[in-house]
């Protein structure tokens, strides 16, 4: 039970014992001690006080909250110009943080803006680094790598691109040449540890031929959820791609391969996201 609702209770019970006179008394006597309980609590060494433990804590807002009521309940005192300056001081600190948080995002929406930027053209310089060729009968545009032409009869792998107004697609080609068939039933393209069977239908998207030697070969379409592991495959030392059949092939993709792979994903990126 608190103080007022002890002397809200004190009263009712004494309304019938005392006269009017002497609850008047009783009223001014519970008034005072309300008083200097207050004064006890807020009295202007108590705030001052609060004032330097917020101001020495670095709570500057409980600083100000606490001078507001110092200036409101003791102007007069002698602790008024201590408690100004603490209070004045609280407010240029938080305009100072305030400031320093302003400067902060500004540089790091500059930051952002020139990562934005800088991607654009590097994509953009990709996409212009590809060869371009035009097939005027379907109104497909290919984009392929500058490094090498993937020939059928060579042991490569590559990605290149299919265009045309408002679509783009992907595309992976993977090859095998020797003296000898492997009879490739499955391809692998691995790096890091991270590996991607790739699905083909052995009878529809495998093809195969010879002459001064042997060929197999895939030519299949890319999911999109395939882009972030072929960045990480071009971007690795350690790529490799494995054809697996009756006979299996493992080789490392070769430099010109991984950049090939890498600026045909952002060439890619560059025409999905209509950068010019």
């Amino acid at each position: 039970m608190n103080f007022r609702n002890f002397t809200a209770i004190t009263l009712i019970f004494l309304a019938g014992c005392v006269s009017k006179s002497r609850e008047t008394e009783l009223l001014q006597q519970i008034t005072e001690l309300e008083q200097s309980l207050d004064d006890c609590q807020n009295g202007a060494d108590k705030l001052i006080a609060k004032l330097r433990i917020a101001s020495e804590a670095k709570e500057f807002e409980e600083v100000k909250s606490i001078f507001s009521e110092f200036e409101e309940r003791h102007p007069d005192s002698e602790f008024f110009a201590e408690a100004k300056q603490l209070n004045d001081l609280a407010i240029k600190t938080i305009e100072k943080i305030a400031e320093q948080e302003r400067l902060k995002k500004q540089r790091e929406e500059e930051a952002e803006r020139k990562r934005i930027e800088g991607e654009k053209q590097e994509k953009l310089k990709a996409l212009n680094k590809l060869k371009k060729n035009f097939d005027d009968i379907n109104g497909t545009t290919w984009y392929k790598n500058p490094y090498f032409t993937h020939y059928t009869n060579s042991n490569h792998t590559s990605i290149y691109i299919g265009s045309k107004p408002n679509v783009s697609w992907l595309r992976l080609t993977m090859s095998y040449t020797g003296e000898d068939w492997i009879f490739f039933e499955k391809a692998f393209l691995s790096y890091d540890g991270d590996t991607w069977e790739v699905p083909f239908d052995k009878y529809k998207e495998k093809e195969t031929d010879n002459g001064g030697g042997v060929w197999e070969w895939i030519d299949v379409s890319v999911p999109e959820h395939r882009i972030d592991f072929l960045m990480g495959l071009a971007n690795s030392k350690n790529a490799k791609m494995r054809l697996s059949g009756k006979y299996t092939k493992t080789r490392n993709l070769t430099w010109n391969e991984r950049q090939g792979i890498k600026d045909v994903l952002n060439g890619y990126k560059a025409l999905k996201e209509g950068i010019k």
